[in-house]
């Protein structure tokens, strides 16, 4: 049970999914009551979407005006707000209108349990994240958070990379292959699933360090206490350009002599939940 009864919400509906189309009406009927405030993306303000009482705002001032933050889409739109959202500690409850939408509470034919957010009946789920930083002669030149996962990898699909990994400064494993999945656990049903890593219960807030296609028998996964710092040096063979991705964003080029540092974030992600379900039902139900 929660302390504070949500008034103010920012909505942010990924409107290149049909679905969201559908839904956002229903979710602005769902909340929309007497002294509560609801915000839309200023950019959704020339849309006809027929909504009344709505003020549209830019989304950084939304993330900062709202005490909740409703994501209509799937797993890449929640991962998408999630960083601005933890700068605010600005809880998110996803919608489900994509895939899998591992990290969504509701799906659509659920909103009726949005009514819990007006009498407290929910819960926040604090997620760790992980800060990346990309070094180049000991000056910074890259600096971003993650919820899901930091990947090194290989920007040509007929080279090799090899990736050599430390922690706290001590070799750890090195190998050739496609690249490198640093995830939290959050993101460990994610990528870092599909590649072979672990899954890892939210609440062991442990890294994984998972290869992407390694050409080598003995390139195993590695589970790091949150503590540690992880350094990535990475080169691919014939000059050919690596990248860093934070949670499935646009890569940045990291040259052979960058080091990638990863620790854990100062900032946490709040996943609201109104359902009371398990880690490990959910995992039943969604993979």
């Amino acid at each position: 049970m929660a302390d504070t009864i949500m008034k103010s919400f920012f909505i942010y509906p990924n409107m290149r999914k049909e679905g969201a189309h559908v839904l956002l009406p229903k979710v602005c009927g769902q909340l929309r009551r007497d002294g509560v405030h609801l915000m839309l993306p200023l950019q959704m303000r020339s849309a006809p979407l027929g909504l009344d009482d709505v003020e549209y705002v830019e989304t950084d001032a939304g993330v900062r005006l709202a005490e909740l933050a409703v994501v209509l889409g799937g797993d890449g739109t929640m991962l998408r707000l999630a960083r601005a959202a933890a700068q605010q500690a600005l809880p998110l409850l996803g919608v489900n209108v994509g895939h899998i939408g591992f990290m969504t509470e509701l799906e659509p034919n659920e909103l009726g349990r949005m009514e819990k957010l007006f009498t407290g009946e929910y819960s926040i789920d604090s997620r760790m994240m992980l800060h990346a930083v990309v070094r180049r002669g000991g000056r910074a030149v890259y600096e971003d958070d993650a919820l899901n996962d930091i990947v090194v990898a290989k920007g040509t699909a007929f080279r090799v990379v090899r990736v050599c990994i430390a922690a706290d400064e001590e070799d750890v494993t090195g190998f050739s292959g496609d690249g490198v999945i640093v995830a939290t656990p959050t993101g460990s049903t994610a990528y870092g699933l599909s590649a072979g890593g672990p899954v890892i219960e939210p609440s062991a807030e442990n890294m994984a360090v998972i290869p992407i296609c390694a050409h080598a028998l003995a390139a195993k996964s590695f589970v790091f206490a949150p503590e540690r710092r992880i350094s990535i040096r990475a080169a691919c063979e014939g000059g050919s350009e690596v990248f860093l991705s934070v949670d499935g964003g646009q890569g940045f080029a990291i040259r052979p002599d960058d080091v990638v540092e990863i620790t854990r974030s100062p900032l946490r992600s709040r996943l609201v939940r109104l359902k009371g379900d398990s880690f490990y039902k959910i995992l039943q139900q969604k993979l």
